[in-house]
């Protein structure tokens, strides 16, 4: 059956020059790519949970060398719910971890030690514009545990949830008022030493655990208030 005269049909010729131009947009420039589809849809294209990836396992043997040279292959992003209404709730804040390489690259992560306020130590942290969710200090080690380094592949990205009890924001003006802002950042002082398992023959590739060091952080973002019980 041929299609009705009022129907506009779009020209095949069209659809297949669409196709090749976003391919070639994917090859050239895949960053922006994906950042054009995480703006749009954030909750879909944050990717796996930064727990859930693989854990640096070995690295006296496995590195990725295009990993190891990159100069700043991190950036982050933050989101937030509404600040809870009741004492009973919890802000949750999501922290999107991206890695814009072309190597796989390790970073320092524990799920259940997010530093909240920059103390100085290496991690994954939330600063506020207030200090009174800040924490204390506490002693990069010189070599970190497979268990505290999570892998991410090429232009790969990852997202953790940290939910704070409402009963902690909600004594705080500074969060209540609505003008409450958080970004993420996240530290490395050291590339850390590779730690040799006992009995291993084989002399180690690499005498370090190819962290990235320095210091990267998102841009502020507002939390904003829940809105009111309705009447």
């Amino acid at each position: 059956m041929s299609p009705s005269n009022g129907a506009k049909q779009v020209p095949i010729n069209f659809l297949v020059i669409a196709a090749i131009g976003l391919a070639a947009l994917i090859i050239i420039s895949p960053g922006r790519v994906t950042s054009l589809i995480a703006n749009a849809v954030p909750a879909v294209y944050e990717g796996a949970a930064c727990a859930n990836l693989r854990a640096g396992d070995d690295r006296a043997f496995h590195q990725s060398v295009v990993g190891r040279a990159v100069a700043s292959p991190i950036e982050l992003q933050v989101r937030t719910s509404p600040l809870p209404a009741a004492a009973d709730g919890f802000l949750s804040i999501y922290i999107t971890v991206i890695n814009n390489s072309l190597g796989t690259v390790p970073f320092v992560f524990d799920p259940n030690q997010v530093i909240i306020g920059d103390n100085g130590s290496s991690g994954i942290g939330l600063i506020f514009n207030t200090n009174s969710l800040n924490t204390g200090g506490r002693q990069d080690p010189s070599s970190f545990a497979d268990s505290q380094l999570r892998l991410l592949v090429p232009r790969q990205r990852c997202v953790h949830e940290v939910r704070i009890p409402a009963g902690n924001v909600l004594v705080d003006p500074a969060l209540t008022s609505g003008q409450g802002q958080v970004r993420a950042f996240y530290r490395n002082n050291s590339r850390g030493v590779t730690a040799v398992q006992a009995g291993t023959i084989a002399t180690p590739i690499f005498r370090d655990q190819g962290l990235w060091v320095g210091f990267v952080e998102s841009p502020n973002v507002t939390i904003p208030l829940a809105p009111p019980p309705a009447a």
